[in-house]
C-alpha cells in the first residue's frame, strides 16, 4: 500500500468511526496504526516490496482475497468437475501476507507476530472448454481423446486463476486424498512434511560465529523447494557463511502413518521405515521427486480418492466418494494471487511458466512444452525416476548434436589424414629419387648400365 493510499484509508476510517461510533479513541488507535504502516512501507526499499511484498493491500491489488479475477474464464458458470485441472507453480516468499490472513480457517501463525515472512504455494487451475462430457474416460480411457496440457504453452485449456495457499497445507492437502497407505508417495509425504514442520521461520541454532540461525522453506528455481537456514527472524536472508544444514540442528522422526496404521506386516515397516529415514533429508529430494507431477496438468478429480491412506467407500470411485482437489485447495485459506502475487513470485524466480492475461511469468521447465507427462515411477530398486516427451525430446536433441559433433570431427580428421598422408607420400618421393641418385653415382652410371 502506497503512503497516498494509506491517507486515503486514514481519512475514510475518520469519518467512519465519526458516523458509527463518535469514538475519539479507536478512532486515535486507527491514526497510530497506519502511521505505523506509513513508516513501514517507508522504510522498505522499492527492491524490497518488488521481491518481498509491501506494494499493495492484500498482496493482491484489493481487500477481498476471494474478489474473482478480471480477463479470465468467468468463474460463476458451472464447469463438470473431470473437465477441471491444476497444477502448482512453485512455492515464494511474501512478507505482507501471513498465514490466514483473510480467511476464518486454520493457519495461525502458531500464535507468533514476529514479522516472519510467509511461505505460499502459487497454483492455477484450468477448464476444458472443449470437454465433450466423457468423464472419466475422456482423459484415461482406452480411446481418450481428451489431453491433460494445461501445463504447456501450446493448451487450449483455459485457465479459471491463479491461487496462493499456505505451502505446508498445499502439500498436505495432496497427501490426504490421493495415495494408500502403504504406497512409497504416502509415505514420504508424510515422512516430508514431519521433517518441513508446519512452523514458520523458527530458531534452529547458532552459527559458528554465535549467531542465531532460522529455519523455513526455502523455494527454489523450478518450483523445487528445501529447508533453508537463515540470519533474520524474518527467513529472507540466507546465511551463506555457515557449513551448517538443517539436518545438522532438525531431529528425524519415527516412523508414523497415523492411527489407522494397525497392521503386523514387519516386513512392510522395515521398507516403510527406510523410505521415511531417506526423506528425512534438508534437500527434501524424496519429497520434491514425488510431488514433482504436480507441476504438470492434473485432473481435480481425485481418483480413486482416499481420506488419510485409505478408500473413501468401497473403492474410492463411487461418484459420491470422489473429492475435486481443487475446492480442498481453494476451501482450505487459498486466496486469489493475481498479476502483481505472480509477479512477486516469478521475481523470486521460484514459480514455473505461466501465461497470465497476456503476460508470461516464470520459467519453463523440462517437459513443460509437451502434450503429455509420463509421471514419476517407482523403480524396482526404489529409486523415483520421472519422464516426459519434452525429456525424451531433449535427450534426442542430445544425441542428434553428439551425431553432428561427431560427424563434423570425423571430417576434419579425414582431412588432416588426407592432407598429412600426401604429404608423407611427397616427403617419401623425393627422399627416393635423392637416394637413387646418389647409388647412381656410388656405380657410375644408372642400374640399367650396371645389369646391362
Amino acid at each position: 500500500m502506497s503512503a497516498e493510499e494509506l491517507d486515503a484509508a486514514l481519512e475514510a476510517t475518520r469519518l467512519q468511526a465519526k458516523e458509527r461510533f463518535g469514538d475519539k479513541s479507536a478512532m486515535e488507535e486507527t491514526e497510530r496504526n497506519v502511521r505505523r504502516a506509513r513508516q513501514d512501507v517507508a522504510e522498505m526499499s522499492d527492491e524490497e516490496r518488488k521481491l518481498w511484498g509491501g506494494g499493495s493491500f492484500g498482496g493482491n491489488g484489493n481487500s477481498d482475497p476471494y474478489e474473482p479475477a478480471g480477463g479470465l474464464v468467468t468463474e460463476t458458470e458451472y464447469w463438470d468437475k473431470w473437465q477441471q485441472a491444476y497444477r502448482f507453480l512453485g512455492g515464494y516468499i511474501d512478507c505482507t501476507n501471513s498465514w490466514g490472513g483473510g480467511s476464518g480457517d486454520s493457519g495461525n501463525n502458531n500464535g507468533d507476530d514476529d514479522g516472519a515472512c510467509s511461505r505460499w504455494m502459487m497454483w492455477a487451475a484450468y477448464i476444458d472448454p472443449n470437454y465433450a462430457g466423457g468423464g472419466y474416460d475422456e482423459y484415461f480411457g482406452d480411446d481418450a481423446e481428451g489431453t491433460l496440457d494445461c501445463h504447456s504453452p501450446d493448451t487450449n485449456w483455459k485457465l479459471i486463476g491463479v491461487y496462493r495457499q499456505e505451502f505446508y497445507q498445499y502439500i498436505e492437502q495432496i497427501s490426504k486424498h490421493l495415495w494408500a497407505i502403504d504406497e512409497y508417495e504416502y509415505i514420504v509425504a508424510l515422512a516430508g512434511l514431519e521433517y518441513m514442520t508446519d512452523d514458520e521461520c523458527f530458531g534452529v541454532g547458532y552459527d559458528e560465529q554465535g549467531s542465531q540461525l532460522y529455519a523455513d522453506v526455502q523455494p527454489l528455481e523450478g518450483g523445487a523447494y528445501q529447508m533453508g537456514l537463515y540470519s533474520d527472524a524474518r527467513c529472507i536472508e540466507l546465511n551463506t557463511r555457515t557449513s551448517y544444514t538443517y539436518d545438522d540442528f532438525a531431529e528425524g522422526s519415527d516412523l508414523d502413518l497415523g492411527s489407522k496404521d494397525a497392521t503386523d506386516d514387519d516386513a512392510f515397516h522395515a521398507t516403510a521405515y527406510t523410505y521415511w529415514q531417506e526423506t528425512q533429508e534438508y534437500t527434501l529430494t524424496n519429497l520434491n521427486t514425488v510431488y514433482n507431477d504436480y507441476k504438470f496438468c492434473t485432473s481435480c478429480v481425485d481418483y480413486p480418492t482416499y481420506q488419510d491412506g485409505y478408500f473413501i467407500g468401497d473403492d474410492g470411485t463411487d461418484d459420491d466418494d470422489l473429492i475435486n482437489q481443487c475446492w480442498k485447495f481453494y476451501s482450505h485459506d487459498s486466496f486469489n494471487c493475481d498479476s502483481d502475487c505472480i509477479a512477486m513470485g516469478a521475481e523470486q524466480g521460484t514459480i514455473t511458466w505461466i501465461n497470465y492475461n497476456g503476460k508470461s511469468f516464470g520459467t519453463l521447465i523440462d517437459g513443460q512444452f509437451s502434450g503429455s507427462h509420463d509421471g514419476t515411477k517407482l523403480t524396482a530398486s526404489g529409486i523415483v525416476a520421472s519422464s516426459s516427451d519434452g525429456g525424451q525430446r531433449i535427450e534426442r536433441l542430445k544425441a542428434n548434436l553428439f551425431l553432428t559433433f561427431a560427424g563434423i570431427v570425423f571430417v576434419a580428421t579425414f582431412l588432416a589424414f588426407a592432407v598429412a598422408r600426401g604429404s608423407s607420400k611427397k616427403s617419401r618421393k623425393s627422399r627416393s629419387s635423392r637416394s637413387r641418385r646418389l647409388l647412381d653415382d656410388d656405380y657410375g652410371g644408372g642400374r640399367s648400365s650396371r645389369s646391362a
